[in-house]
């Protein structure tokens, strides 16, 4: 598929994934899918079909909705949650804020004035140096910067070598047109596209450290970095989050799926013949099958490559869910007794190279009801070899990380109270935080993870442009589910 041909695939995708529920007045012929994965994904391709009156049965390996949306409550002293999964979205997302909307779901900005939440400067900690940037001061940045390089700080070398790629890009940009813009870069990493523009090395070392995408802007493709992680600073738009946590959205639609959901359900083996599907799952009494019309398949390529299908797919499916990479997350949660970074002026998030990796307050949104209390997160992600931490017990991983904040944090091991970790990589379900498209993926394979293949429709986030984001998986939701209704 040349670029064209993908643009205007994309473009078809924005014109079908209308606003939520809009299949409501379909009069397509009444169908049995089963969707596979009550992920966001899973859930939004349900619930189109649902509204569009097909017979609709998902099934979910684990005993809870939302797959890589998890919100941890249990562990955490009363009033306290973290997310260990994902956590913001922008004004952008639009089926995110639709759907919000209308299960009535509140939401608010980081930045909410009525919030209490923990504002402060910026914190660094760069070659062994703990810095701080407030508004109009940058410290010594500790990397070979030109004189004007080292007045602009992270967000300006953002501002000045990525930020222009996507000039006019605003939360009403279509997604179409995002793609069409970041598409010329899938050859380039985000570093590699910032050093064609005229980034000094230092200046690429300071953007890989200083941002949450620092393990993507070295290994993914350019195109899929700017449409998801560069995106969410254009225009200016203010992160948003979930005042309940992020699963409430998994969790409205499950309620109003209610027993379409079988959980405990994991899929082993996909059928499809003339005229249907069947799926083999796993019991604890042994196996069950379920036939329909059209299968809706969200598992991550990860335990989809995994999972026995008859007859085989194509060389060029398989070829991308045997190849495609998943970015490797660990997350540990420390909660401490008091948010004593606040004295000190700052928020509790920092963005730093040592193994801590970046470290985020939670919960995101403060309210009134959290009380003194806080919790400090160690955000670990990589690709290739594991870092020393994935060897550890769950009770090592928690002390070798306070030693980290420590060195962040100075103060958190003497107010640390208990502690929490998820490794996605080791999640059986999951094999993985999200997709990751390398150089060239992008145009090479990611029309071909939409692509379905006879009565087995694909959705996921990695199938949409918007890969790593619930935008993207809630979009590929969407897609997946017109496609069924639009089949002869």
């Amino acid at each position: 598929m040349n670029r064209r041909q993908w643009l205007q695939g994309a473009a078809a995708v924005t014109a079908l994934a209308a606003a939520p529920g809009a299949a409501a007045a379909s009069d397509a012929p009444r169908r049995r899918v089963v969707v596979l994965g009550a992920g966001l994904a899973g859930l939004a391709a349900a619930w189109e079909l649902h509204q569009a009156g097909h017979d609709v049965t998902v099934l979910e390996a684990r005993t809870r909705p939302g797959g890589r949306v998890r919100t941890l409550r249990g562990g955490f002293a009363t009033g306290l949650s973290a997310e260990a999964g994902a956590m913001f979205f922008t004004p952008s997302a639009r089926h995110v804020t639709g759907y919000a909307d209308a299960f009535g779901l509140a939401y608010e900005s980081l930045f909410a004035p009525a919030l209490p939440y923990a504002r402060g400067d910026a914190l660094y900690h760069l070659q062994g140096r703990r810095l701080r940037a407030g508004p109009g001061a940058q410290p010594d940045w500790p990397y070979a910067l030109t004189d004007e390089e080292q007045a602009l700080g992270p967000f300006g070398l953002l501002q000045t070598y990525l930020l222009p790629v996507l000039e006019d890009v605003d939360a009403s940009t279509p997604m179409s047109v995002l793609a069409e813009r970041t598409l010329a870069y899938d050859d380039l990493t985000l570093l590699e596209l910032a050093a064609s523009r005229g980034a000094s090395p230092g200046a690429l070392e300071l953007i890989r450290n200083g941002f949450w995408f620092d393990a993507r802007s070295e290994h993914a493709s350019a195109a899929s970095s700017l449409a998801t992680d560069v995106a969410a600073f254009a225009g200016g738009q203010p992160p948003l989050a979930f005042t309940g946590g992020t699963d409430v959205l998994a969790r409205a639609f499950s309620d109003r799926l209610g027993a379409r959901i079988r959980y405990g359900a994991p899929v082993v083996r996909i059928a499809q013949y003339e005229g249907g599907v069947t799926v083999t799952l796993n019991t604890g009494d042994g196996q069950d099958h379920v036939s329909a019309d059209h299968a809706v398949c969200t598992l991550p390529f990860s335990v989809l490559r995994d999972t026995e299908i008859d007859p085989a797919l194509s060389p060029a499916k398989q070829a991308v869910v045997s190849g495609l990479e998943y970015m490797s997350v660990t997350r540990v949660f420390l909660q401490m007794r008091e948010r004593f970074w606040e004295a000190e002026g700052l928020s509790g998030s920092a963005s730093t190279d040592r193994a801590v990796g970046e470290v985020q307050h939670h919960p995101i949104l403060q309210m009134e009801t959290t009380g003194a209390r806080g919790i400090l997160e160690a955000h670990v992600r990589w690709t290739g070899e594991p870092p020393p931490l994935e060897a550890m017990s769950e009770a090592e991983r928690i002390d070798h990380m306070l030693d980290e904040m420590e060195a962040v944090h100075p103060g958190a091991r003497a107010h640390f109270e208990t502690g929490r970790s998820k490794s996605w990589q080791d999640d059986p379900f999951s094999r993985g935080a999200f997709s990751n498209y390398r150089p060239g993926e992008v145009t090479r394979w990611l029309p071909e993870a939409a692509r379905a293949e006879g009565r087995i429709h694909f959705a996921g986030e990695h199938t949409s442009v918007l890969n790593t984001t619930m935008e993207g998986a809630l979009e590929s939701g969407v897609r997946a589910a017109r496609e069924i209704d639009a089949a002869p």
